[in-house]
């Protein structure tokens, strides 16, 4: 039977929260139908993004947590609140900022996918800017300025702290951008005087070491995908997301790791067990729900020894929705 389970109930009677305590008998009704009914190995997630992305991902399940959700069982919920000292809650903090860290991570690859991202833009100051905050603000203003000629643009911004202790901002974004105004619109929102804008945009005048910032077309560099200017999207999203765990482990609780536009589409995610025993069986249907969303390319990543693999995929254009054959069956579905 499950651990956590066992625990909930020998305490549930010091929990209000919970307020009724079942027989031996019944929890054992409880814990048989929940394991009379198959356990599946292998958990997949199918995520489908625009433009005819698609990348799915398979782990391990875990048997204690699928017991505990066929009993109705939440330990989150149902279980008392522990009293921890100072020693355990700053563990029990290292261990959420980890998780924080993942999901953003996640959030940022899907985010540079469902962009269709293939440039990246570095803004920077002259200055040793180390306020956060003024970062921010001067971040949010260069947006607004940007958008009275482009007011439907679309980016992910990431910041980095460089060693000499200033941030500069990475951005992702779709085609060629229109670099001139993008410098305009970042030297007036971080002060630069209007004169000097005025003087290098209309009459041609360069403005050397009175600019306090720049924009720069970053292109990959070799181990990064390419000599081009033009990304892969996979290798942006690994090359942004280097920044989002150096965030988390050098940034206050709270403060946000990264920025995007609203008006970016989010990815539809599928969830559902797996009938595979065998790591290599869930390699093959891990292959096959990319394959059958008539994808023309394929990658994959795997973890032997956790067990976890990813494959990504894209469709071309005219083929998206299009199916090559038949689907998979999959009567496996998670509620």
């Amino acid at each position: 039977m499950a651990a956590s389970l066992r625990q909930h109930w020998d305490t549930v009677n010091d929990c209000p929260k919970v307020g009724y305590k079942p027989s031996l008998a019944r929890e054992h009704e409880l814990w048989r139908k929940a394991v009379d009914i198959p356990i599946p190995d292998y958990r997949a997630k199918l995520v489908k993004l625009p433009n005819g992305q698609t990348e799915v991902s398979i782990t391990p399940a875990n048997r204690d947590s699928i017991i505990n959700l066929r009993m109705g069982f939440n330990p989150l919920l149902d279980s008392r609140r522990k009293q921890r000292c100072a020693e355990d809650q700053v563990e029990r903090d290292k261990e959420n900022r980890q998780r924080s860290a993942k999901r953003a991570k996640q959030n940022v690859r899907y985010l540079v996918k469902s962009l269709f991202a293939d440039h990246m833009l570095t803004f920077s100051y002259r200055a040793n800017v180390e306020d956060r905050e003024l970062v921010a603000k001067h971040w949010k203003e260069f947006v607004r300025l940007f958008r009275l000629r482009y007011p439907d643009w679309k980016y992910l911004a990431v910041l980095e702290k460089q060693e000499r202790g200033s941030f500069h901002i990475h951005v992702a974004v779709h085609a060629k951008q229109d670099i001139r105004w993008l410098l305009r619109c970042w030297l007036v929102a971080i002060g630069q005087p209007a004169e000097d804008v005025r003087a290098w945009l209309i009459d041609g005048a360069k403005l050397g070491e009175k600019s306090l910032g720049a924009v720069n077309v970053e292109p990959p560099k070799r181990r990064w995908g390419g000599t081009s200017k033009h990304w892969k999207r996979d290798k942006l999203a690994g090359y942004l997301t280097k920044y989002i765990g150096k965030e988390f482990d050098e940034a206050e609780k709270n403060a946000k790791k990264y920025w995007h536009s609203k008006n970016v589409e989010h990815p539809v995610i599928e969830r559902f067990w797996l009938r595979a025993k065998t790591y290599e069986e869930a390699i093959i249907e891990a292959h096959d729900l990319v394959y059958y969303q008539g994808v023309t390319s394929m990658s994959m990543w795997n973890d032997h020894k956790a067990g976890v693999v990813w494959i990504t995929g894209e469709t071309e254009r005219g083929r998206i929705g299009r199916c090559t054959s038949q689907p998979v069956d999959l009567d496996f579905f998670e509620d």
